[in-house]
């Protein structure tokens, strides 16, 4: 059975109205995939895949201690020629590896794989992350997303609590706007919890840890309007509570799945990036309620996040 999601325990999170999933994949074509890694360790691998690439992208950091591979040539040259993938920061060599292989490219055709990771360290040793694990979680994509503890977020954490993936969407009239975030990142004192501060933890994260924010529309952007919708589920994370620490990594991406036209204006461009903003305010949620707490490397147990204590209809 599956369980709850934020809305449907405090009641809608911004104005916008959610696609009909809630999930980055109420954008046409866009599809999930993700595996947890068939060794004994917390890691995994998540996939984000257009529905074809290259597609037009942009990439934008409020916070640089981390790594999103190919975000130069995405940069320069305003689209991305590989799905994006997620994973703990020590897999990141084997799955951009196994990125390359599964692009069907040769040497004579060079591609930059596009693979961003966070540091699942405390939890897991991603070193164990095998190509075979990258391709189960090609084999899963479809529409259906898991969250939480789940592919790339297996050992994350987030606020002191276990973290992982969180998911939303929003309808800006004809278009879609979906966000998926690794969440890994967060002071508990900091959380904007709608039943008030929670109790300090106990015991802290090793570092304060990182966000992957992956926006996909089927608005046709331009790359420089993509690189400001980029921005804006990272401005999510600052509603929920994060203030981009020292040593952390908040790094967006933004693709559309459609070929980019004339620049967006006014109210229009507004209302997508109003969209973009609610989708990661509320995908950091989402993940809290359904991450699943388990034992660190060092034998400790995680904090659980308390469900109970979220207000109905906050």
């Amino acid at each position: 059975m599956s369980r709850p999601r934020w809305r449907e325990l405090a009641g809608p999170v911004g104005r916008i109205e959610p696609g009909p999933g809630n999930r980055i994949t109420d954008v046409p074509g866009v599809l999930v995939g993700q595996s947890q890694s068939e060794s004994d360790e917390r890691s995994g691998v998540t996939i984000v895949a257009p529905p074809s690439v290259p597609a037009p992208a942009a990439v934008v950091t409020v916070n640089g201690v981390g790594e999103l591979t190919g975000n130069l040539e995405i940069n320069e040259r305003g689209r991305m020629e590989t799905p994006v993938y997620l994973c703990g920061s020590h897999a990141i060599g084997t799955v951009l590896q196994a990125a390359i292989e599964a692009s069907g490219r040769g040497p004579e055709n060079v591609v930059l794989p596009v693979v961003g990771e966070c540091d699942d360290g405390e939890m897991a040793d991603s070193r164990k992350v095998t190509a075979a694990d990258v391709e189960r979680a090609r084999a899963a994509l479809g529409t259906e997303v898991a969250e939480g503890t789940v592919g790339a977020g297996t050992g994350m954490t987030c606020f002191d609590f276990p973290g992982g993936i969180g998911t939303a969407s929003r309808r800006v009239g004809e278009y879609t706007v979906g966000v998926l975030l690794l969440c890994n990142f967060g002071d508990r004192e900091y959380l904007d919890f709608p039943g008030g501060p929670l109790e300090p933890a106990e015991r802290k994260a090793a570092s304060h840890g990182s966000c992957i924010a992956v926006c996909a529309t089927d608005a046709p952007l331009p790359a420089a309007q993509l690189r400001r919708l980029a921005l804006r589920p990272l401005l999510g994370l600052v509603r929920a509570g994060s203030y981009g620490a020292e040593g952390s990594g908040e790094i967006g991406i933004a693709f559309s799945t459609g070929a980019p036209g004339q620049e967006f204006a006014g109210k229009d461009l507004n209302r997508l990036l109003a969209a973009a903003w609610e989708c990661g305010h509320e995908a950091v949620f989402n993940c809290l309620v359904a991450a699943e707490p388990a034992e660190r490397r060092d034998g400790s147990l995680q904090d659980r996040f308390p469900v109970e204590l979220i207000p109905e209809q906050a």
